[in-house]
């Protein structure tokens, strides 16, 4: 993973753009398999991606409005998206030396243990915000 790529207008505009198509994707209600297939996380994936290969090009605070942004669709609280991706951000880019040069099944594993980690932080920031445990569904 080479520091070498600036980011120009281009790169930061398609992955801002990227980062805000999967906030709306992930907004809008689909019911594959009777509700058997667990979401996708799109934006968590964008910013995991971006965060390895590209970390110029998705500035944090992008980050922080996008998660903003996924809380007015959600009707929630401002607030938790947004910790749960600059988490995200923070922690791939922490990690960002060890993943570098690494096979896909690393990187998958990586991906889904940040996944894990960051989805318990949104319930419990959404458990406090409402003064009550959530269900984890």
């Amino acid at each position: 993973m080479d520091d070498r790529h600036y980011a120009t207008f281009g790169t930061i505009s398609t992955a801002t753009a990227l980062l805000f198509e999967s906030c709306t994707l992930l907004a809008v209600p689909v019911d594959l398999f009777e509700g058997a297939v667990p979401m996708p996380y799109l934006p968590l994936l964008v910013i995991f991606l971006y965060g390895l290969d590209r970390p110029t090009s998705l500035p944090v605070g992008v980050t922080f409005i996008a998660g903003l942004y996924l809380d007015l669709l959600f009707g929630l609280a401002l607030g938790p998206w947004s910790v749960t991706f600059l988490l995200t951000h923070a922690t791939i880019l922490w990690q960002r030396s060890y993943f570098a040069g690494r096979d896909a099944s690393v990187l998958a594993t990586g991906f889904a243990i940040i996944l894990v980690a960051v989805m318990t932080i949104f319930w419990l920031l959404s458990s406090i915000l409402a003064a009550r445990l959530l269900p984890m569904g």
